[in-house]
């Protein structure tokens, strides 16, 4: 008996590394690549790819939550749909490595799952995931709004850039003149559309003027606004540098060149007046 379990120990134990080292290998390399983000209404190719080596494929399937589509070659026919999701593959261009995806909306966001299955007697079994992003977008450009147009060294720049509503909300982020510069407030306001909430981003900027801040007397602001890569949008405004002038006793800005020219005329006219007068008295 002891011989016996001996001999079955040790065939098992050949057996073992006989398909340990005979180069016997199956399903590896399982990916999947789907898109970081898409717009509403859009149409999606995921992919799952894999290399069975010396498998045969036994299944492919595909989850979000639940089980969506399934792939098995042996049967006829080889797909099978399951869910809303699943109502909203296209069959004609899906199968072993693919699953197209028509009209998604915001509500199919989230996680993507692909599981690969080999044939016997192995069964290797993979899984794979992915996130991915339905975007509702905004429908118009930005717009910056600022108090004036003009300032002063020392003045501080009040405004805001508004990006109408989306889902999910934009991005928003300032320069000046080129240079980055930090929003003093983000916040985004519920928009609801139809039966979809959607959020509208307001942000804020608020710096003072130094010295520097003008180039060649102007001041450039934009808006940069973007969700993922899908919308990538600006606004901007210009600011004009006003410089501090002399200022007349006798009238505005706008007046005191006038006025003191004009004053001027009259010191002029006054003083030859008395000149003439004082050699007239000599002559006589």
């Amino acid at each position: 008996m002891k011989m016996e379990k001996r001999r079955k120990s040790l065939h098992r134990f050949v057996i073992f590394f006989s398909i340990l080292f005979s180069g016997v290998r199956g399903l590896r390399n399982v990916s999947i690549d789907i898109p970081l983000a898409v717009a509403a209404g859009t149409t999606v190719n995921m992919s799952c790819r894999y290399d069975l080596e010396s498998d045969n494929l036994y299944t492919v399937k595909w989850y979000k939550g639940p089980e969506f589509f399934r792939y098995i070659p042996k049967e006829m026919p080889p797909i099978r749909v399951f869910g809303e999701l699943g109502n909203k593959v296209l069959q004609n261009r899906s199968g072993a490595h693919h699953v197209v995806l028509k009209n998604l909306q915001p509500n199919h966001t989230g996680k993507y799952r692909c599981e690969v299955s080999g044939d016997s007697p192995s069964f290797n079994t993979i899984m794979v995931s992915a996130y991915m992003y339905v975007a509702n977008l905004p429908k118009s450009d930005p717009q910056v709004r600022v108090e004036k147009i003009r300032y002063a060294i020392g003045d501080t720049v009040r405004g805001n850039c508004t990006v109408p509503s989306g889902n999910p909300p934009a991005n928003v982020t300032w320069t000046v003149n080129g240079v980055p510069v930090n929003s003093s407030f983000m916040m985004n306001v519920t928009d609801k559309i139809i039966d979809n909430q959607q959020l509208m981003t307001i942000a804020g900027l608020d710096f003072e003027i130094i010295p520097d801040s003008f180039n060649n007397g102007r001041l450039h602001i934009i808006c940069h606004a973007n969700v993922f890569h899908l919308y990538k949008k600006q606004a901007d405004v210009e600011l004009i540098e006003e410089r501090p002038r002399l200022a007349s006793v006798l009238g505005t800005r706008e007046s005191s060149y006038i006025g003191g020219a004009t004053k001027r005329f009259d010191g002029w006219y006054m003083f030859n007046a008395a000149a003439i007068t004082l050699l007239l008295r000599n002559f006589r």
